[in-house]
C-alpha cells in the first residue's frame, strides 16, 4: 500500500469515529438546567429555548397613617396677633386651636385656623392680642360639624389621643397705663386720676366695689389718645365705696356717650380688663329714702363709717333735728341695709339720719357725754332727711335678663303689700303680662321677677298694685288696683331689656 493509499484509510477512520461520537450525543437526554435544542429540517443550525420563571405576586405599599398633632415653640407675640407653630399634623380635616391659660387652667381659645387633612410646616395662626396671656396652648380639633365652622365646644371636639401644648409667649403689645392714689373725697364729689397714657379715645370710668369686685358705675369721663397728669373725674360719692376702681373702657359706640353695659365695654390686657384700684374716704353722708315705719323700724340704705361709729336718727322739732330717737352700731367701711329701731312715741313725718363716732368701741351709744356726731372739715354736716308719710316707690334699672329670665327690681318701697309686675311695651304702652312678684311691706332689695316668654330686647313696664283681694294672690287689674306714690299717681316706669353679651 502505498503512501497516498495510507492516507485516504486514515481519514476514513476519523470521519467514522466523528459519526459514532455525534450520535452518541443524540441519544443523551439534557437535564433541567440545560438548554434545549432541535434541528430544523433542511438546515444544519439549531435554536436555543430559554427556561421560563415561576411568575410571584406585586406587594403594594401602604402609606404610614398620619397621628394628630401639633408642634409649637415658645415666642413673642407682638401686635399682628400672628404666632406660628413648626409642624400641625391632621389625619382628616380640623383645626389649629390656641387657648389662653387663666388661673393655671385652659381658658378660652384665642385663635384656631382650618387645615385640610396633611402635614404642614410653619403654620401662622392669628389670635386675640386683648386675650392672650403669657402662658398659651396649642391644640389640634377634628372638623366634625359643619365644614369650616367652628363649633367648639361642640362637635369640633380635640381629636381623641392627641396631646395639647402648652408654651409661652413673649408679650410685645403696647398696653394703656392708669395710675390713682389713695385720696379724700370732698362734698363735689372731684377724684384725682394721678396718671393715664392712653393709645386710643378712651372712656375712664370710675367703679363702686361689690363684695371685691367691680360693681357699679359712678364716675366717668372720655379722654383723647395722649398722657395725662392729675386730671379731675367728677363721681357720685354718695353712691361710693370705701374701695373704688378705675377702669379703662372702649368707645366704640355713640361716639362721646358711655353705652356700658350695653357697650363700651372695659378694654383688655391678657383678658383681664385694665383696672387701677384705690381707697377713698368721704363726707359723713347718710343714704336713706323715704319709707313707712314697718313694726316700729326703718332701714338705712347705706352708710361709710370711718372707724366704728354709730347711725343715729332724730325727730324733727321746728324743721331742725331735734332727739334722737333711734341708733345703730356700724362697722368700719361700707354698711348697707342697716335696721334701726325707733321709739315710735317720739316719731315726727320727718326724720333725720346723721353719723356718730364710736370713742369707746364696744360700749353701748352714750351721747351727748361720748360719741359726738362726725364732723367734716371742722363743722357739721346737714343731717340726711326722710319722710315717713310718701307714697310707695321704686327703682329699677335698664338690665339683661339673668340666666333664669328674670329682671330685678333694685328696690321697691311700699306701705302695704303689693305686686310688681312686668308687662312687654306695645304700641308706647304696657302690652301683655310677662310675670308678677309678690312684695311685702316696707323695703324691698332686689325683687326677683321671673318672666314667661320675654322679648330679646325693648321697652318693658313696671306696674305695682296694691295687695287688696286674696293674700298674695295676684288679681290686677281688677281687685288688685294700682299702687300710687308720694303725689296721688298710678306707679308705671319704664325701662329697657339689653340684648345679650355676645362672646
Amino acid at each position: 500500500m502505498n503512501l497516498k493509499s495510507q492516507r485516504l484509510l486514515a481519514l476514513f477512520l476519523l470521519l467514522v469515529v466523528l459519526i459514532a461520537a455525534g450520535c452518541s450525543r443524540a441519544n443523551e437526554t439534557p437535564d433541567a438546567t440545560q438548554a434545549a435544542t432541535s434541528t430544523l429540517p433542511g438546515a444544519g443550525a439549531t435554536a436555543t429555548l430559554s427556561p421560563q420563571p415561576s411568575p410571584t405576586a406585586t406587594l403594594t405599599p401602604e402609606p404610614t397613617p398620619i397621628s394628630p398633632s401639633v408642634t409649637i415653640s415658645d415666642q413673642p407675640l407682638d401686635e399682628s396677633g400672628i404666632l406660628r407653630a413648626e409642624q400641625v399634623a391632621l389625619p382628616v380635616p380640623g383645626w389649629l386651636v390656641i387657648y389662653r391659660v387663666l388661673d393655671g387652667g385652659i381658658d378660652d381659645v384665642i385663635g384656631r385656623l382650618p387645615l385640610a387633612a396633611g402635614v404642614y410646616d410653619q403654620v401662622e395662626v392669628t389670635v386675640d392680642t386683648e386675650m392672650a396671656t403669657e402662658q398659651l396652648v396649642a391644640g389640634v380639633n377634628i372638623d366634625a360639624g359643619t365644614e369650616g365652622v367652628f363649633e367648639y365646644p361642640g362637635v369640633d371636639e380635640p381629636f381623641p389621643g392627641a396631646s395639647e401644648v402648652e408654651f409661652n409667649v413673649e408679650l410685645l403689645l403696647p398696653t394703656p397705663q392708669i395710675e390713682v392714689g389713695d385720696q379724700a373725697i370732698a362734698e363735689d364729689g372731684v377724684m384725682l386720676l394721678t396718671r393715664a397714657e392712653l393709645l386710643e379715645t378712651t372712656w375712664v370710668v370710675i367703679h363702686a366695689d361689690d363684695d371685691g369686685e367691680i360693681g357699679a358705675v359712678i364716675g366717668s369721663r372720655l379722654f383723647s389718645a395722649g398722657e395725662y397728669e392729675n386730671v379731675p373725674i367728677t363721681i357720685n360719692w354718695r353712691r361710693a365705696t370705701p374701695v373704688l376702681y378705675v377702669v379703662l373702657h372702649e368707645d366704640n359706640g355713640v361716639s362721646g356717650v358711655l353705652d356700658f353695659p350695653a357697650g363700651d365695654m372695659p378694654l383688655l390686657n391678657g383678658g383681664q380688663p385694665i383696672v387701677a384700684a384705690f381707697s377713698a374716704t368721704f363726707p359723713p353722708e347718710v343714704l336713706v329714702y323715704d319709707q313707712p315705719i314697718i313694726d316700729g323700724r326703718i332701714s338705712i340704705e347705706r352708710a361709710i363709717s370711718n372707724g366704728p361709729g354709730y347711725v343715729a336718727i332724730y325727730n324733727e322739732i321746728e324743721g331742725e333735728p331735734g332727739f334722737i330717737i333711734g341708733t345703730a352700731a356700724l362697722e368700719e367701711g361700707l354698711n348697707e341695709n342697716i335696721p334701726v329701731t325707733l321709739l315710735q312715741s317720739a316719731v315726727t313725718t320727718q326724720l333725720f339720719a346723721r353719723l356718730h363716732e364710736d370713742t369707746e368701741p364696744g360700749d353701748a351709744f352714750n351721747f351727748p357725754g361720748q360719741d359726738p356726731p362726725v364732723l367734716f372739715n371742722n363743722r357739721l354736716p346737714n343731717a340726711s332727711a326722710f319722710r315717713t308719710d310718701n307714697g310707695a316707690h321704686v327703682f329699677v334699672g335698664d338690665q339683661r335678663l339673668t340666666e333664669d329670665g328674670a329682671v330685678i327690681i333694685d328696690v321697691v318701697i311700699s306701705p302695704v303689700p303689693a305686686w310688681a309686675a312686668v308687662y312687654e311695651e306695645a304700641d308706647g304702652e304696657p302690652g301683655a303680662l310677662l310675670g308678677q312678684t309678690w312684695v311685702s311691706a316696707g323695703v324691698n332689695r332686689g325683687v326677683v321677677v321671673e318672666l314667661d316668654g320675654p322679648p330679646n330686647s325693648g321697652t318693658l313696664y313696671l306696674i305695682m298694685y296694691q295687695d287688696l283681694g286674696a293674700a298674695e294672690e295676684f288679681e290686677a287689674p281688677g281687685v288688685d288696683v294700682a299702687l300710687r306714690d308720694g303725689e296721688n299717681q298710678p306707679i308705671r316706669v319704664p325701662f329697657t331689656l339689653l340684648p345679650p353679651l355676645e362672646l
